[in-house]
């Protein structure tokens, strides 16, 4: 699936865990969650990449395409 072609709405699978969660001050600050498996729903986008949030762990990540499998269109 292309990028252009995720919306908001869409159900999807995490297939690559990140080991950062966000940077701070110029440091990479480690992964809290799991999040590799985990079901979510892409929720808006961000800087070329999808805000996915994974409401099992209460969690929102920015991801690219090629760390997502859709599993649902929301069309």
């Amino acid at each position: 699936m292309k990028a252009s072609d995720l919306r908001a709405g869409d159900l999807v699978q995490c297939v690559w865990q990140p080991s950062t969660s966000r940077i701070v001050d110029g440091c990479a600050m480690p992964m809290e969650h799991t999040i590799l498996g985990q079901m979510g729903i892409i929720v808006g986008q961000k800087n070329h990449c999808y805000v996915v949030l994974f409401p099992k762990i209460g969690y929102k990540h920015d991801l690219s395409t090629n760390a997502l499998e859709v599993i649902s269109e929301s069309r």
